[in-house]
């Protein structure tokens, strides 16, 4: 499945200077979550500043679990040079992810298999969140948007 709509979010979107940090990622899934209630989290090549919740920078994607134990596992992470985050229906037990794995620099664009959605973590500038569903992207900005404005 193709992205039909794709979210680029800079600092300013979290009222920071600085991008792709560990509570960054923590509101993100929270947002997530209160759209997408049922999801189990993929990661591939990651890189942190900080306990990375994966070890090593590795495509192949890694089951973390739901969006609880991602949170946790964000939680400790300071930033986030890089990375990779699949939110697959809980539904899907062997979701199908990208030929060759997961990569941050892959086309924004790219195919998300299974994936409903996928945050990506970019050279600690910019967070990506690409979907196929545009209902919920939107749904996405509003709700950063008003979180933004409290």
């Amino acid at each position: 499945m193709r992205p039909r709509d794709i979210i680029r979010l800079e600092p300013a979107a979290f009222r920071s200077a600085t991008s792709c940090l560990g509570e960054q990622l923590v509101a993100l899934l929270r947002t997530i979550q209160g759209l997408c209630p049922d999801l189990k989290w993929y990661v591939a090549d990651v890189q942190t500043i900080g306990p990375s919740p994966v070890h090593g920078r590795d495509p192949t994607p890694i089951c973390i679990g739901d969006t609880r134990a991602l949170v946790q596992a964000a939680r400790r992470v300071s930033q986030f040079e890089r990375g990779v985050f699949a939110g697959v229906p809980a539904s899907v037990d062997e979701p199908a992810f990208r030929a060759g794995g997961l990569w941050t620099e892959d086309e924004e664009a790219a195919d998300l298999g299974d994936a409903a959605i996928e945050v990506r973590a970019f050279d600690m500038s910019y967070w990506s969140i690409a979907t196929a569903d545009p209902n919920l992207a939107t749904r996405i900005s509003e709700r950063l948007e008003q979180e933004g404005d409290r």
